[in-house]
């Protein structure tokens, strides 16, 4: 049997598995599920026809808009969004216009998304975030990104649309990748990299624009050194 409390809401057709326990003035809307044992916290919104897996906690505040669709056990902080509309735009006729979009979000077994962390929905195609995947607080995730399997994510780190990390990388606070650039398996990006390129796996970045490791401390030793040189005018 589920916990409701008595200020929150839930669709009729909204479908709660046993041991739900949902908090004060969380709504959960229609065709929602909610898998066994989970844990809505209070003031979280649950959109039309998401789906979470059994397990999960979405803490206080924390927002699933509609096409979010989230495994088993995934724990997402409080004040979280996923599924919100992509950063997308097309000049026409000297004007922005928003492009649609219309698709999702998928997020594998054992996911933690950090406090204040967005996921942007897909445009066409969902973005992704695999198993056992840990995002970080306050970071942006952009639509069609994929992030994958056991890949951790520092606080505030960014990742424009179409990019992509793949399995068991690492990437530092306040990193960046720029659209449609990549990080290959295993991979690592410094705190502060900017991603601009497709990295092959096994890369470990550093700076910006981004750079393997040795190549990049010889350049910071070079300034260094140059700093050091004497005023061609003295």
């Amino acid at each position: 049997m589920s916990l409701v409390h008595a200020t929150a809401w839930v669709d009729p057709l909204a479908q709660l598995a046993e041991d739900v326990e949902v908090g004060p003035f969380a709504a959960i809307e229609a065709d929602a599920q909610i898998g066994a044992g989970s844990r809505v916290g209070a003031h979280v919104y649950v959109g039309p026809g998401v789906v979470v897996g059994a397990n999960a906690s979405l803490g206080e505040g924390c927002v699933l808009l509609a096409r979010t669709r989230l495994q088993a056990d995934c724990r997402i902080e409080p004040g979280a969004v996923v599924g919100s509309t992509g950063f997308g735009f097309v000049l026409h006729q000297g004007q922005h216009v928003h492009i649609p979009q219309v698709s999702g979000v998928e997020i594998g077994r054992r996911v933690v998304i950090g406090a204040g962390t967005c996921v942007d929905r897909g445009t066409l195609e969902p973005t992704r975030i695999g198993d056992d995947a840990e995002i970080g607080a306050q970071v942006q995730v952009a639509h069609n990104v994929s992030i994958g399997p056991r890949s951790k994510v520092e606080q505030q780190a960014g990742f424009a649309g179409t990019s992509s990390i793949g399995a068991d990388c690492t990437v530092g606070m306040q990193s960046g990748m720029a659209g449609q650039s990549s990080l290959g398996d295993r991979s690592k990006m410094a705190v502060r990299t900017g991603n601009l390129r497709k990295a092959p796996p096994d890369s470990d970045l550093w700076g910006f624009p981004a750079r393997p490791r040795q190549e990049a401390m010889k350049a910071q030793a070079a300034l260094a050194r140059l700093g050091k040189l004497p005023d061609a005018d003295s």
